[in-house]
């Protein structure tokens, strides 16, 4: 046997030859911390501005929901507003509502709907399509995923329509909102489920082709 080879017979395989001693990963292997932060230094990857979307709308939704709706109880002599009851509510609160709210408490309601009330569901809408769009493979998962957040967001706006309407005619009305009500925070909770699964599943990772043999 010649010297060229016998150094060709010992030297290492090539970068794309299959290696008998590695390892498939397992379910240990698995870590959704580190996963998201070996993504955010991978060039051109997007996972830092998502989670910069997701902290914003967390900040929103607890602006909206922890301080703004909580103080408005403040004009109503303590009713809790309709938007943060989960479980819905009855024609006897909108008309107790109604008689409690003056001109300027419903025109307070009418602003914060205007501002909170639209930039948060708009911001979940975005951070829902985003999160699929980054960990979802398949288009027809991304767009449902798309679908789901767009569903809120118009569930969400017409929530704040129907309050306002029954609120303005003493509780007529007041059915439809609290079914707006409920379906708005059931799909608020599908959300947050589906967000929170999609960060903690490693992403799938596409498998290289197979080095073609001469």
């Amino acid at each position: 046997m010649s010297p060229s080879s016998r150094h060709r017979k010992n030297s290492p395989a090539g970068p794309g030859a299959p290696n008998a001693n590695q390892r498939r990963p397992g379910l240990r292997d698995l870590n959704p911390r580190e996963d998201i932060a070996a993504a955010g230094q991978s060039p051109g990857d997007p996972s830092m501005l998502i989670l910069a979307l997701l902290g914003t709308t967390l900040f929103v939704g607890g602006y909206y929901h922890l301080l703004v709706l909580q103080q408005m109880t403040q004009l109503t002599g303590g009713l809790p507003m309709p938007d943060s009851m989960l479980f819905g509510y009855g024609r006897e609160h909108i008309a107790t509502l109604s008689d409690a709210m003056d001109e300027a408490a419903r025109g307070q309601l009418n602003w914060v709907h205007k501002t909170a009330g639209v930039i948060f569901p708009i911001a979940v809408a975005l951070s829902t399509a985003a999160v699929g769009a980054w960990r979802l493979t398949s288009p027809a998962h991304k767009w449902a995923a798309a679908g789901l957040g767009l569903v809120f967001a118009v569930v969400d706006v017409a929530e704040n329509i129907a309050i306002e309407s029954a609120i303005a005619a003493g509780g007529e009305g007041a059915l439809l909102a609290a079914t707006l009500t409920v379906a708005r925070w059931a799909l608020l909770a599908a959300i947050v489920v589906l967000i929170v699964a999609l960060l903690v599943r490693r992403r799938p990772v596409a498998q290289e082709a197979p080095p073609r043999r001469g």
